[in-house]
């Protein structure tokens, strides 16, 4: 199962929230704004399951980045850091 960094769409303030009390996602409150009068953004960290299953809630999915890929990349950055600071 893969897990992606998103951003979550949704026409209701309270829809946005409710995707971390409701649904218990892992969501980045700190990035939760309104796009305009009837569309609300946050971004998180989903699922396979979790990016199929949102749709038909009514909650648009787009997908940012595959978060291993991203994982992969900072690793490659720290061995690169330790080795540059030994």
């Amino acid at each position: 199962m893969g897990y992606y960094i998103v951003r979550i769409r949704t026409n209701t303030w309270d829809r946005l929230r409710d995707l971390q009390r409701l649904h218990e996602l892992d969501v980045f409150s700190q990035t939760a704004k309104k796009l305009d009068e009837r569309l609300f953004e946050i971004k998180g960290l989903l699922s396979d399951e979790q990016i199929e299953n949102l749709p038909r809630k009514g909650y648009q999915i787009e997908v940012v980045a595959d978060a291993e890929e991203i994982a992969k990349e900072r690793v490659k950055d720290v061995t690169y850091f330790k080795k540059i600071h030994e």
